[in-house]
């Protein structure tokens, strides 16, 4: 501890912020939307510090992760810890092999809802495990019946049938809800297919543009916007996947460097 505080910058706030210290329920009414406002400045101080704001605590109490912090990745969804189980993949060879619930595994992660994609990272890593699309056969199920899963939650998209386990009935429910409202709010382009059988909308007046990287004389490889490619290199440029990795984008540029 003592060389993490020696490491903190001189810019950076290192005292907690304070709370009153007077109890609630002396407060008079017209003093509550005052103290609202401070509880939410103490909450605002906590997370510019970053010896809080990375802590699993913080992250799990407030519903938080890295990612929030990014505005160049779209509105803020929901977020929290998750069970996952394995398999569910549409691409050949990423399945198991066996039969049944022996086969599969359980694992914990933060999943994060985005406005065009759901993710869900290693909470004690932060590393992006999947990424998941919201396209055209985005839909939600909850239930032991459709999942096989007590207190189970299935999200499906074109690529894979992905399986989370909630504490409760009341928590997939929770969980689909919000997952639901968002996409329905703010990515309900990603719904529907578009022109040229595309997945996305056509979007004017977007400071986003489609660069050309010349490899050779003879070719010319086009892809997306750069925060795609920072967030997940294995996104498929063709939907559905029906040959491998082919169409995936690593593998794109891959094959033509």
């Amino acid at each position: 501890h003592t060389v993490r505080r020696q490491s903190i910058k001189r810019g950076e706030p290192r005292q907690m912020p304070s709370l009153p210290h007077t109890s609630e329920s002396t407060v008079r009414e017209e003093h509550f939307s005052s103290r609202r406002k401070q509880l939410e400045d103490y909450l605002a101080k906590i997370l510019k510090m970053p010896m809080y704001r990375n802590y699993h605590g913080t992250m799990e109490f407030i519903g938080v992760s890295q990612l929030s912090f990014i505005h160049d990745l779209g509105p803020k969804g929901i977020e929290g810890l998750i069970m996952k189980r394995s398999g569910g993949h549409r691409i050949p060879g990423l399945n198991c092999c066996g039969q049944g619930r022996m086969c599969y595994r359980w694992s914990k992660r933060w999943l994060v809802v985005k406005d065009s994609f759901l993710l869900y990272m290693k909470p004690d890593s932060g590393a992006i495990a999947f990424v998941l699309l919201v396209d055209k056969e985005f839909n939600i199920k909850i239930g032991q019946k459709e999942t096989e899963t007590k207190y189970g939650l299935q999200i499906d998209n074109l690529s894979r049938s992905l399986i989370l386990k909630c504490n409760s009935y009341r928590h997939a429910q929770w969980w689909r809800q919000g997952i639901d409202e968002f996409i329905r709010k703010h990515g309900k382009d990603f719904l529907t297919e578009h022109r040229f059988g595309s997945y996305a909308a056509v979007q004017e007046n977007t400071l986003a543009k489609w660069p050309m990287l010349c490899l050779q004389t003879t070719y010319a490889v086009f892809f997306p916007p750069l925060y795609f490619l920072r967030l997940s290199p294995e996104i498929f440029m063709k939907r559905p996947v029906v040959e491998g990795n082919r169409w995936r984008l690593d593998c794109i540029l891959k094959r033509k460097a």
